[in-house]
C-alpha cells in the first residue's frame, strides 16, 4: 500500500486525548447505576418472590464483568473509537461488527430518548418522596403531575437531550468536567443512601415498624403486612416457591428463583461498566487509563449495590416481600388507607426510616435516584455519536459524520444526528400506541450480541492477529493467552445471555421487539452491502479499510 494512500477518510481522526481514568470511572458509574439497580432489582421482591437478591446481583454482575473484560482487553490492544467495532470487524468480519454497531446505536438512540422522556417521572417521584417527607401536599401534587403529564415529559425530555448534546459539541474537556460533576454529585447523596442502609441493618423489627409509622402515620407498617396477607401474598409465594415462608434472603429464599432472575436483571443492572471504550481515542494513555478506570467503576458499582441491597434486606427482611406484593397488586393497594401508593424503589424504603425525624436525609436519599439516572444521559449521547463517527470514518457511513470540528475537536456532525434521532424518538414515546416500542429486554439482548461477538474476537486476537495482540495485555498462563482465557469465559456467559434474551424478545405479543431486532439488523446488511459497492466504485478497496487499524 503506497504510503499516500488514504484507506480512511484522513490520515489521522482529528480527537484529542483529554479522559482520564478518574473520568472514565466516572462514565462507567454514570452509565451504570441508574434504573436498573434503584427499580427493577428492587421490584423482585415482587417479580422474584424468594429470590436471594444480592446473590443473583453477585452472579450476574460477575457475567456482566466477563463481558466487560473482553472489551477492555480489546481496547488495550485497540485504543480506538468505538474499539468493538473496531476489533469485531477486523478480527471475525466487517459485516459481524457493522450489525452489531448499527444495534447498539439504534438501542442508544432510544436510551438517550427514553432517559430524557422518563425523567419527569424520576423527578415526579423524588418530588412526592420529598413532599411526603416534609409533609408538603403542594410538592405531592407537583410530584404526581410531573409523573402523570405527557406534555411534561415531552417538555422536560427535550431540554435533556438539548443541553446535554450542547455539551457534548462543546469540547471533550468541558464534557468530562460536566461528566466528572455529575458522579461527585450523585455520589455523594449516593453515600448517605449507603449510611441509610448501614441503620438499616442495625434496626430491630419494631424499631422499623416505629420509623415507618413516623413517617407515614400510625398503624402504616401494621397495614401493610395485614392486606398483603389479606388479599394473598402467601399464597402468591407458595406458588413461586412452594413455601409460603420462603420470602426471600435473610428469611427463606429459593436456589432456582434466585438464578432465574440474576442473568437478564443483573444484566440491566450491571451493563455499561466498560463504555467508556467508545471514547477510547480520547482516552490519554488508555492502556493505564482505561483499565483502571474500569477495574474502580467495577469495585464501586459491586460495593454500592450489594451494600443497599443487602443491609437494607437485613433491616426490613421480610416486610420487603410484603410491600412489593402490595405496590404491585391492584387489589392490595388499592385498600391502603394510610400507605401512599407508589413504586418500590432502594430509595423508598431507606428514606422511610428517616421521614418522620430527618426529614432533610429521606429528601437526599431520594434525590439520589434522578441524579444517577440524569447524570447518565451524557454518556448515553457519546455512544452513538462514537459510533457513527468510526462508521463513516471507515467509509462505512455519511463521511460528513466523521467530520471534527476544528475548535472544539468534537464529531459534531454525528452528535447532532444522535439529537435529532432522540428528538423523533421522544415524540414517538409521548404516542400511547408507540411509546413502549419494546421490552427493556431487548435492549439487552441487543448489546448482548457485542458482547458474545467481542468475546469471540478477543479470544481469537492471539492467534488471529498476532501483530495487534502484542499491542495489547500480553501475559500468559502456561502457554495460554490470559486474553484467550478471559475471552473464552466470555464467551460461555454472554452466549448464554444472548440465548436468554432472544427468547425474552420473541415471547414480545406486540411483535415490536423481534420486528425492531430484525429491522436493524437488515438496515445493517443493506447499508454494508451499499457502501461496500460505493467504495468499490470509487476504486477504494473495501479489504485494505478492514485489515488496518484506524489511526489515532
Amino acid at each position: 500500500m503506497s504510503s499516500d494512500e488514504i484507506v480512511f477518510v484522513r490520515k489521522t481522526s482529528g480527537l484529542v486525548k483529554e479522559i482520564g481514568a478518574f473520568s472514565v470511572m466516572a462514565m462507567a458509574a454514570n452509565y451504570v447505576i441508574a434504573d436498573g439497580f434503584y427499580l427493577f432489582t428492587a421490584r423482585q421482591g415482587y417479580y422474584a418472590p424468594g429470590a436471594n437478591i444480592p446473590l443473583a446481583m453477585l452472579i450476574g454482575g460477575t457475567i456482566m464483568v466477563l463481558a466487560a473484560f473482553a472489551v477492555v482487553l480489546l481496547t488495550m490492544a485497540m485504543p480506538r473509537t468505538a474499539s468493538d467495532y473496531v476489533g469485531i470487524s477486523r478480527m471475525l468480519h466487517p459485516l459481524l461488527g457493522y450489525v452489531e454497531a448499527l444495534l447498539v446505536f439504534g438501542v442508544h438512540i432510544w436510551i438517550v430518548a427514553a432517559l430524557s422522556f422518563f425523567m419527569a417521572w424520576f423527578w415526579g417521584s423524588a418530588i412526592i418522596q420529598i413532599g411526603l417527607a416534609t409533609h408538603n401536599s403542594g410538592l405531592v401534587a407537583l410530584g404526581e403531575w410531573l409523573s402523570t403529564d405527557t406534555t411534561a415529559s415531552v417538555v422536560i425530555g427535550l431540554i435533556y437531550v438539548l443541553v446535554f448534546g450542547i455539551i457534548s459539541l462543546l469540547g471533550v474537556k468541558v464534557y468530562k468536567y460536566v461528566v466528572n460533576a455529575l458522579f461527585v454529585i450523585a455520589l455523594a447523596a449516593g453515600i448517605v443512601t449507603v449510611a441509610g442502609a448501614v441503620y438499616a441493618a442495625t434496626l430491630s423489627p419494631a424499631q422499623v415498624k416505629q420509623l415507618w409509622d413516623m413517617t407515614y402515620g400510625a398503624g402504616a407498617y401494621d397495614e401493610i403486612m395485614k392486606v398483603a396477607e389479606a388479599t394473598g401474598w402467601r399464597g402468591y409465594i407458595a406458588s413461586v416457591t412452594g413455601n409460603p415462608s420462603a420470602w426471600g434472603w435473610p428469611g427463606p429464599w429459593s436456589l432456582g428463583v434466585t438464578l432465574s432472575i440474576s442473568i437478564v436483571i443483573s444484566a440491566y443492572a450491571f451493563w455499561g461498566l466498560e463504555y467508556a471504550n467508545y471514547m477510547a481515542g480520547e482516552i490519554d494513555r488508555p492502556k493505564r487509563n482505561f483499565l483502571l478506570g474500569v477495574v474502580g467503576a467495577i469495585i464501586l458499582v459491586f460495593a454500592y449495590y450489594l451494600s443497599i441491597s443487602s443491609l437494607t434486606l437485613l433491616g426490613f427482611r421480610e416486610f420487603f416481600s410484603a410491600y412489593n406484593y402490595v405496590m404491585h397488586t391492584e387489589a392490595a393497594y388499592s385498600q391502603l388507607k394510610i400507605n401512599p401508593v407508589q413504586t418500590p424503589t432502594w430509595a423508598v424504603f431507606i428514606a422511610s426510616l428517616f421521614g418522620g425525624w430527618a426529614p432533610i436525609l429521606a429528601v437526599i436519599i431520594t434525590l439520589a435516584v434522578p441524579l444517577w439516572v440524569m447524570n447518565g444521559i451524557p454518556v448515553y449521547i457519546m455512544v452513538p455519536s462514537r459510533i457513527a463517527f468510526a462508521l463513516a470514518f471507515d467509509r462505512f457511513f455519511p463521511e460528513k459524520l466523521a467530520e471534527v470540528n476544528e475548535r472544539f475537536r468534537t464529531p459534531h456532525w454525528s452528535i447532532i444526528l444522535v439529537m435529532a434521532g432522540a428528538i423523533a424518538m421522544i415524540f414517538i414515546l409521548a404516542l400511547p400506541e408507540y411509546g413502549p416500542l419494546f421490552y427493556a429486554i431487548t435492549s439487552v439482548t441487543a448489546v448482548a450480541v457485542r458482547w458474545f461477538l467481542s468475546a469471540i474476537a478477543t479470544t481469537i486476537m492471539p492467534y488471529r492477529r498476532p501483530e495487534i495482540f502484542k499491542e495489547g495485555y500480553t501475559g500468559t498462563i502456561g502457554r495460554i493467552p490470559v486474553v484467550s482465557i478471559i475471552g473464552g469465559a466470555a464467551v460461555v456467559a454472554t452466549f448464554a445471555l444472548l440465548l436468554l434474551g432472544l427468547h425474552e424478545v420473541a415471547k414480545d405479543p406486540t411483535m415490536i421487539s423481534p420486528l425492531w431486532m430484525i429491522g436493524w439488523t437488515l438496515l445493517a446488511v443493506a447499508l454494508y452491502a451499499y457502501y461496500s459497492w460505493a467504495n468499490k466504485k470509487k476504486g477504494i478497496d473495501v479489504r485494505k479499510i478492514f485489515s488496518e487499524i484506524p489511526p489515532a
